[in-house]
């Protein structure tokens, strides 16, 4: 007897869960004036196959008002039940008749031998306004909205786009209407369509129709959705039409999506490619910039774009996203692309890879594997290109450096033009003879100090040498002999700082580094890095590295500041003054 009652129960709760009946009416405001029209609505949903609808909707009494109206039908499957439900949407333009508090009764249905209806709904309708208003009244009266979805079933994360219009028995009404705005979805993501056909057409019952707004609307879960109703407000009225809501059958995306699936929806296309086309040369701890880009149409947003994986033998930052995609009628196109600063640490081969990508592609109803995309480089270090330059390359960047480095004033010539005279100009004569005369005594002037200067070396020379006693004094002897001269760049470095030249300010910097490098292999037969290590301790060196890795950084910033390079020739100064 038990096992009888659970069966009749469980029946029960199954026709209950798959067969029911929802049945309601709305109104977009509670309060109106009389030739001040309000929407009225009124909606039937039957889910299940089982249930007959006996009758036709009856609807309630409308004498009290003048009324023109719209039905629509729809019918779809609800994802997760797996049931069809048939829908329609009864939508009224009630204008009172007069004013005071009126109630609008009950809609009826019949369904399988029981009467279905809605609660009747109070409305207060205030006289219309005294003060003339000849441009409000008219925009309000006889206007209402409507919304459709061009596609009422999508899948998750699908674009779906929804239409607006406006119709109105006046087309010079639809120029008082200001641009649509959504209330809040949690589930939805709105963008507006800027570029849509905006033209007026003509429609049923004596009214004029114009598409007023058009939108992508990205579903973010499955199931039986409501877009909600959009309002659009009037230019010189108190007063906005509300439209209605309308509902997307929203599909789980089909199973066996792969692990790298980020929930991209649409056709897409990746690229991962260098920033400086021209670079050839990566060279050890100075950075450069690589992009990856996302380029299609769908749901198109930065959270798709696959990211670059980890290495130990490279450094990668937070990438810089730059968002170039429009919604349209197709969804939402475009590319987005971030923009890596990449650090390679290690000399050689150099791979820098992305992750994995996917997409769904609901045309065809499939996943698509696109892959990792990756750049195969080869890092070099300072040695390496010097050692590949050629010796006219070399002689070329010396004579630049010189060229950068030495003010040399540029001499001017001018050709003269010996004009004949008829008389001779003694005064001219007489200068010429000046200046031979003076030129005659600079040169004997300037020869006797060379024969003094070759007497004196001669002198130094025949004097007897003191013999060196040890190696630490002939080291001594041999650092005092040429002394680095740091303050001379400091001061270049300073002056392409005031000339807010960065290039150049990096520039002058590697030319320190490698002249600094040379000076100790010279003097103390080990780089510049070693000498702080050997003879500054392990602090000095770390101290170092953090400048080399900061100046690496700053050089291929797009942001460079002249408070951040002082900070960084402050910090020059503080550790090349050890030389």
């Amino acid at each position: 007897m038990i096992r009888k009652n659970l069966y009749i129960l469980f029946t029960l709760a199954s026709v209950f869960s798959f067969a029911q009946v929802n049945l309601y009416s709305e109104i977009n405001t509670k309060e109106s004036r009389v030739n001040s029209p309000f929407v009225f609505t009124v909606v039937l949903e039957i889910f299940g196959e089982d249930l007959n609808m006996e009758t036709p909707i009856k609807l309630p009494d409308f004498s009290k008002f003048n009324y023109e109206y719209a039905s629509e039908q729809n019918t779809f499957i609800d994802p997760v039940k797996k049931i069809r439900i048939n829908q329609m949407v009864y939508q009224f333009a009630l204008d009172p008749k007069q004013a005071g508090n009126f109630k609008i009764g009950s809609a009826l249905v019949k369904i399988n031998g029981k009467m279905y209806k809605t609660e009747p709904i109070d409305i207060i309708v205030k006289e219309a306004e005294k003060k003339p208003l000849a441009i409000a009244n008219n925009t309000a009266k006889n206007m209402y909205l409507s919304m459709q979805v061009e596609e009422r079933e999508v899948y998750k994360d699908e674009p779906a786009i929804v239409v607006l219009k406006a119709f109105s028995r006046n087309i010079s009404n639809f120029r008082h209407l200001e641009p649509a705005r959504f209330e809040p979805a949690r589930n939805l993501a709105i963008r507006s369509i800027a570029n849509f056909d905006e033209s007026i057409e003509d429609s049923e019952n004596n009214y004029s129709s114009q598409v007023i707004g058009m939108f992508v609307v990205v579903p973010k879960v499955a199931g039986i959705m409501d877009v909600p109703p959009m309002e659009v407000p009037f230019a010189n009225h108190k007063t906005a039409l509300i439209s209605n809501k309308v509902k997307i059958n929203v599909k789980k995306l089909p199973e066996g999506a792969p692990e790298n699936f980020k929930n991209a929806v649409g056709k897409y296309d990746v690229k991962i490619e260098m920033n400086d086309k021209g670079k050839e040369n990566f060279e050890i701890n100075k950075a450069f910039n690589i992009s990856v880009k996302v380029s299609g149409c769908g749901n198109l947003s930065p959270s798709i774009v696959p990211k670059i994986l980890s290495s130990p033998d490279y450094e990668v930052f937070e990438p810089k996203i730059i968002n170039n995609s429009v919604p349209t009628v197709k969804g939402i196109e475009g590319d987005i692309e971030a923009q890596y600063i990449i650090i390679p640490k290690k000399r050689g081969d150099l791979k820098i890879a992305t992750e994995r990508f996917s997409y769904f592609d609901p045309k065809e109803e499939r996943y698509v594997e696109v892959g990792s995309k990756f750049l195969a480089l080869n890092a070099v270090n300072a040695q390496d290109i010097a050692n590949a330059k050629t010796t006219l390359q070399k002689v070329n960047e010396y004579t630049n450096n010189v060229l950068e480095k030495v003010d040399s004033p540029v001499i001017s010539t001018e050709k003269l033009k010996v004009k004949e005279h008829k008389g001779i100009r003694w005064y001219v004569i007489f200068g010429n003879l000046f200046i031979v005369g003076i030129g005659a005594l600079l040169f004997l002037y300037f020869n006797k100090k060379i024969k003094d200067k070759r007497k004196l070396l001669l002198e130094k020379k025949n004097m007897p040498v003191q013999p060196i006693i040890n190696i630490e004094e002939t080291e001594a002897l041999l650092r005092n002999k040429k002394k680095f001269e740091v303050d001379s760049y400091f001061n270049y470095l300073n002056k392409k700082i005031s000339e807010s030249q960065p290039s150049g300010f990096f520039e002058a910097f590697e030319e320190l580094k490698v002249d600094a490098d040379q000076y100790c292999k010279e003097h103390y037969s080990s780089s510049f890095s070693d000498h702080l290590r050997n003879n500054f301790g392990s602090g000095q060196f770390e101290k170092y590295n953090q400048l080399i890795t900061k100046i690496n950084i700053e050089k291929y910033s797009p942001y460079s500041s002249v408070d951040k390079q002082i900070e960084i020739l402050n910090e020059i100064e503080d550790i090349y003054k050890m030389l």
